[in-house]
């Protein structure tokens, strides 16, 4: 019986790689830029404690695009006034007028609609979910964007 002995030998051949190893599928797509919601676009330039009626209807408009009604019509009902025309008729205001845009604190007027509320026996389920919610936004606006693509 004859035994054939063999010897095989493998060289090792370092690879250097770089930083990505991403296969060059996933590599040569561009990534699209993060996009803000209106709402955070909203929270960077307006301040919940000295708002305008004009802002009020901005911030109610992008609730009711984002699908929540209940939310938006909390925050419409403050920049909903009739003007007087002085024949004893009352108008719907431009965004121009004035009374648009004066200054009020939103925080102390959905706290009065809860106060008010209250005494009525009235439900407050809508103004709390506003608060909180203005509570939270008056955050976003103080907090830079967060960039998940990075």
């Amino acid at each position: 019986m004859q035994v054939n002995s063999v010897f095989q030998t493998t060289t090792a051949t370092p690879i250097n790689k770089g930083g990505n190893n991403l296969p060059p599928s996933k590599t040569e797509k561009a990534v699209e830029p993060q996009k803000t919601t209106p709402l955070r676009d909203l929270a960077q330039t307006i301040d919940p404690t000295n708002m305008s009626r004009n802002e009020a209807r901005a911030m109610a408009n992008a609730l009711m695009k984002s699908g929540d009604a209940d939310l938006s019509s909390v925050f419409f009902s403050h920049s909903v006034v009739l003007i007087p025309t002085g024949n004893g008729t009352f108008r719907n205001p431009t965004e121009s007028d004035p009374i648009m845009n004066e200054k009020f604190n939103m925080f102390d007027a959905i706290r009065g609609n809860i106060e008010f509320n209250k005494s009525k026996g009235l439900s407050n389920e809508n103004n709390l979910s506003a608060l909180s919610f203005l509570e939270k936004f008056e955050i976003m606006g103080g907090s830079p964007k967060i960039d998940t693509h990075a």
